[in-house]
């Protein structure tokens, strides 16, 4: 029999964390309504990316808000203005 590397252990399961995502888009969900879909699109993003690797530098933080920053522009441009598609209008925001 051969020596070989030796089988990589399994992965750990973090059933917290997987909770923890849901609570996150459950919040999102229920934002929406009040924010519109830019802003609660935009504070979703952001916190997901927080929650999934938390920023330990100001480049990070940097990085979590262009990139929810870019995703909400960028869906939002593509769904309203391409598609065609209505997005939700916040009642708080009104955008």
């Amino acid at each position: 029999r051969r020596a070989g590397p030796a089988p990589a252990a399994p992965a750990a399961r973090n059933y917290g964390l997987v909770a923890l995502t849901f609570i996150v888009f459950g919040i999102y969900v229920a934002a929406l309504p009040f924010l519109g879909f830019r802003l609660a699109t935009f504070s979703f993003v952001a916190a997901l990316q927080a929650v999934l690797e938390p920023p330990r530098s100001v480049r990070r933080c940097t990085v979590v808000v262009v990139v929810a920053a870019a995703c909400a522009l960028i869906t939002h441009l593509v769904f309203e203005r391409y598609l065609h598609v209505l997005l939700p209008r916040g009642s708080w925001t009104g955008m």
